[in-house]
C-alpha cells in the first residue's frame, strides 16, 4: 500500500502532498539516524528534532489540534513505528508536556516489553 493510500487518504491529502509529506518524513528519519546516540539525548537536539517535525507537517496543515491524530496513525503503519519512536520521546526530552502523546508513549512501552 502507498503511503498516500495509507496516510494520505486518511488525512484529505493529494497525491502530490503525501509525496512531499513522506519524502519530508523520510529525510526527518535519516537525519535523526544520522545523528550520534549521545547527541540524540540532547535537549538541544531534541528541540531541534521536534521543530523540524513540525516544520515539515505543518505545510500539510498538521498543527497541535491533529500531530497526535497524525503521529497515532503512523505508528500504526510498520514503515513509519520507528520514526515516531525518534519524534515522541524527542518532544518530551525537549521539555514538552508528558500528557501530549501519552497513549502513544504507553503504547511503544509495551511493544518494546514484548
Amino acid at each position: 500500500m502507498s503511503f498516500s493510500q495509507e496516510v494520505g487518504q486518511f488525512f484529505d491529502l493529494t497525491e502530490t502532498q503525501s509525496a512531499q509529506l513522506e519524502a519530508g518524513l523520510i529525510t526527518l528519519e535519516q537525519d535523526f539516524q544520522q545523528a550520534g546516540k549521545d547527541e540524540v539525548n540532547t535537549p538541544e537536539f531534541a528541540r531541534a528534532f521536534y521543530q523540524q517535525f513540525e516544520q515539515r507537517i505543518a505545510a500539510f496543515g498538521f498543527n497541535e489540534n491533529n500531530v497526535e491524530a497524525l503521529l497515532e496513525h503512523l505508528y500504526g503503519t510498520e514503515r513509519y513505528r520507528q520514526l515516531v519512536t525518534y519524534i515522541v520521546p524527542s518532544y518530551y526530552n525537549a521539555g514538552g508536556d508528558r500528557m501530549v502523546f501519552e497513549e502513544i508513549y504507553q503504547e511503544m512501552l509495551s511493544d518494546e516489553q514484548i
